[in-house]
């Protein structure tokens, strides 16, 4: 099963070579991460790069992105986590979906968790649930609306990054 997994390196490249499996799963490299104390700019704008990629390809009529964190940023939420299991869903982190069917404008309050993305590809394909887990999450489905002329791409600019003293640590530290 885990024979076709490759390095984040070689998705624009399968993008531009028309050979995306049907669901890719994608995590950035730790220096693009945005992970303290790494560039939250740099991280942006590798995410960027990666979702213009596809904006610009023909892949474009079929896509679902879903970019989210595993971190929610902060240390309060306001809002009490549902505990769905002995795990819980702790505290809420962000997510953004980006489709040529995606609602636009569309703010959705239903509650979903990491394993909503696997119970969306699950819907999608109509493949039995792995876990009782993504069993019983939310599809997000409700994000969608298939009957809606698709969106054109809209390519995103990526930001000018200032310079950190991360970024000033020489490749070979000893020259």
């Amino acid at each position: 099963m885990w024979n076709n997994v490759v390095g984040s390196d070689r998705f624009i490249p399968d993008v531009k070579a028309g050979t995306l499996p049907a669901v890719s799963w994608l995590t950035p490299p730790f220096p693009l991460s945005e992970h303290p104390p790494q560039s939250v700019c740099r991280g942006e704008n590798w995410t960027v790069s990666v979702i213009n990629a596809i904006m610009n390809s023909p892949e474009w009529s079929s896509t679902a992105i879903v970019v989210t964190w595993d971190d929610f940023g902060g240390f309060y939420d306001h809002v009490a986590p549902p505990h769905v299991d002995m795990y819980g869903l702790g505290p809420r982190v962000p997510a953004l979906i980006i489709s040529p069917y995606a609602r636009q404008g569309y703010v959705d309050h239903t509650t979903y968790e990491f394993s909503s993305v696997l119970r969306f590809i699950e819907t999608v394909f109509n493949v039995p649930p792995l876990t009782s887990r993504d069993a019983n999450a939310s599809d997000m489905l409700g994000a969608f609306d298939f009957s809606q002329p698709p969106l054109d791409p809209f390519p995103l600019q990526e930001r000018a990054c200032p310079m950190t003293p991360i970024q000033h640590v020489p490749d070979n530290p000893t020259a």
